[in-house]
């Protein structure tokens, strides 16, 4: 996590753009950073104060807690900046000496500084080298043409910015630190967006710099439970282009998939799950009735064929036995990740309505379905938004067919950036009608939502010269919400929509009904005000 504030601390020299920025090589989020800096064009606008975050770290001493570490780190790096080429290194180096280096280039050829970190830090993130070994410092420093330094011992100024951060409460021991002109300051890091943002104002993020959020990357990802670091090194090493998690026990497998997203391929150690029958653990745990089925691979110390028979009469989908042979170990992953990927890739063409990229009314069926069951268990609200394009026969009539098309394919874009959270699903629900189910909100949130749709699709300003309700295209909304019930049917929450939705019609268009279910009533809604 990342947050704002307003330090008391002085940053370097103020100016234009100006940035202070505190962070470690052995960091993945500050060489995200720096990248972002480079992508910006930004490095000659920073000064960068090297600190170490943990000097007691050494490339020796690289055991599991290092390695999963490592990898979720990694993993959230990717989540954070997909734009960011990233792999997991096998070790965390110190960074004493790499600081020393910069810093004593930095006093005696400042032109080749930047080139110097970003190199160190690609030498480390993405070619996995222990920059902690005076052999690959001296190779850098070939490959970039640098006079090595007479004098790399530390000086006052290291001491000086680590004196400062260790001091700083409000950092809290987090990097990175990046400091604005303007004394502001983000601690840690944040989305690549917000990051972006900052970067180039100085200043926190309003609710309009959230608009260029990244297309979340589309990595596969393995989640494995074991704790043999070296069968783990080995997982990681082989499947370089995959996003590999570790975990050492069951609790934690779950809480990944539970708070990141179904993973593609499952890895779990038998002897870790040895008090667990079949693999139904796995859907059952993680509640991932809607997903593709997740393949889970057994891997085992124990060679013979009845453990093998065993692992697939428990539904694995695989059965690796130790020692792995590398290329063996990637063919077989790759495998079953590439079968992966096709079946939800069919899947997806069943889901999806054809002519709006969105999801279609069989995939918003069972997601109202499965959402009912959990929120009835939750005792959570359910709201639904029923959506319909005023006027469209006429659009159809004086534009076209085709034009018509285009025209819910922008509608089905806008409301698709209207839908906040990643839960709240924008479905094509037939014709020009469009449904909205939002998990966990209360009426009232679901009204905001239901104004955002409404004034964004008017400012869109599409031409509608024939609606007698306004000369651009608008919508009309019904709202619903309630507390699932058991042996109620989801379609009442639909229903309740669909009556808020004709009093919407019925009052004028461009505008929101909502149903009270208190007193089973609709309430009148009207347009919101213009933005």
């Amino acid at each position: 996590m990342a947050t704002a504030s307003q330090t008391g601390e002085q940053p370097g020299e103020p100016g234009a753009g100006h940035l202070t920025v505190y962070a470690d090589f052995n960091c993945p989020f500050c060489y995200a950073l720096n990248e972002r800096l480079h992508a910006m064009d930004l490095q000659d606008r920073v000064e960068f104060r090297s600190i170490q975050h943990a000097p007691s770290v050494s490339s020796k001493k690289a055991g599991f807690k290092v390695l999963s570490e490592l990898t979720m780190e990694v993993a959230e790096v990717r989540r954070r900046a997909p734009s960011i080429r990233i792999n997991v290194p096998m070790f965390k180096p110190n960074t004493a000496a790499a600081s020393m280096l910069v810093n004593a280039i930095n006093k005696s050829q400042p032109d080749k500084t930047s080139h110097l970190r970003r190199r160190l830090f690609h030498a480390l993130w993405v070619d996995g080298k222990d920059i902690s070994d005076p052999d690959v410092l001296d190779a850098l420093l070939s490959e970039l043409d640098i006079e090595p330094p007479a004098d790399t011992a530390p000086d006052k100024e290291l001491a000086e910015w680590q004196a400062l951060w260790d001091g700083n409460r409000e950092y809290d021991h987090n990097i990175p630190i990046v400091i604005s002109d303007r004394g502001e300051a983000v601690i840690g890091f944040p989305l690549e967006s917000e990051l972006d943002a900052f970067l180039t104002t100085g200043s926190m993020i309003s609710e309009g710099t959230m608009q260029g959020v990244s297309e979340q990357q589309t990595m596969q990802r393995i989640l494995v439970l074991d704790d043999d670091v070296e069968s783990l090194r080995m997982i990681v090493e082989q499947m370089r282009d995959v996003q590999v998690e570790v975990v050492s026990d069951f609790t934690s497998l779950v809480a990944l998939a539970l708070d990141h997203g179904m993973p593609d391929l499952v890895l779990a150690n038998t002897a870790l799950i040895d008090r667990i029958e079949g693999t139904d653990w796995w859907r059952n745990s993680t509640d991932s009735d809607l997903d593709t089925v997740v393949p889970v691979i057994f891997i085992s110390d124990e060679k013979t064929t009845g453990a093998e028979v065993s692992a697939f009469e428990a539904g694995a989908a695989d059965f690796i036995a130790r020692p792995f042979h590398p290329k063996v170990l990637r063919a077989r992953l790759n495998m079953h990740l590439q079968a992966r990927r096709s079946q939800q890739e069919l899947n997806n063409i069943a889901r999806v309505d054809a002519l709006t990229s969105i999801c279609n009314r069989r995939e918003f069926d069972v997601r109202l379905m499965a959402e009912w069951s959990r929120s009835a268990r939750a005792g959570q609200s359910l709201a639904l938004l029923m959506i319909d394009v005023d006027k469209f026969k006429e659009y159809n009539d004086h534009h076209g067919h085709l034009s018509g098309d285009d025209c819910l394919v922008a509608v089905a874009k806008i409301l698709s950036g209207c839908m906040q959270r990643s839960v709240d699903l924008i479905a094509r629900y037939g014709g020009e009608e469009f449904i909205a189910l939002l998990p966990t909100s209360e009426l009232e949130g679901a009204i905001k939502v239901a104004e955002d749709c409404l004034t964004a699709v008017e400012n869109a300003r599409l031409p509608h010269v024939t609606s007698s309700v306004s000369p651009y295209v608008t919508v009309s909304i019904g709202v619903a919400a309630m507390v699932p019930i058991y042996d109620k049917s989801s379609t009442l929450l639909i229903e309740q929509a669909d009556i808020a939705l004709y009093q919407a019609k019925q009052s004028g268009r461009n505008r929101i009904c909502s149903f009270d279910n208190i007193s089973g009533n609709v309430v009148a809604g009207v347009k919101p005000p213009a933005t």
